[in-house]
């Protein structure tokens, strides 16, 4: 059987929420209505727009000449997941 999967750490900024899941899952929220979930082994992304669609990528294919809206949201995320594991105060 799988282990249920549940919330690890949370943390509210300026313009998004940030989940990481007991299973390695990332899951940013942004107060725009669009999300991004990045899967355990950080090869796929998730991006949600703001009229629910869903949209899977390789990571490695994104750049914000194909994908400004999805790359613009990582590098976001990425910025705050550093300021997390660096244990840097400032979260914006």
């Amino acid at each position: 059987a799988n282990p249920l999967v549940y919330l690890k750490k949370w943390v509210r900024t300026k313009h998004a929420i940030l989940f990481r899941m007991s299973d390695l899952t990332v899951q940013v929220v942004f107060y725009d209505h669009t999300e991004i979930l990045l899967s355990p082994d950080a090869k796929f992304v998730t991006f949600v727009d703001k009229r629910r669609k869903r949209m899977t990528y390789e990571l490695a294919h994104i750049t914000p000449e194909n994908h400004q809206d999805v790359s613009k949201r990582l590098k976001y995320s990425k910025d705050i997941i550093h300021q997390l594991i660096s244990g840097t105060k400032s979260i914006s």
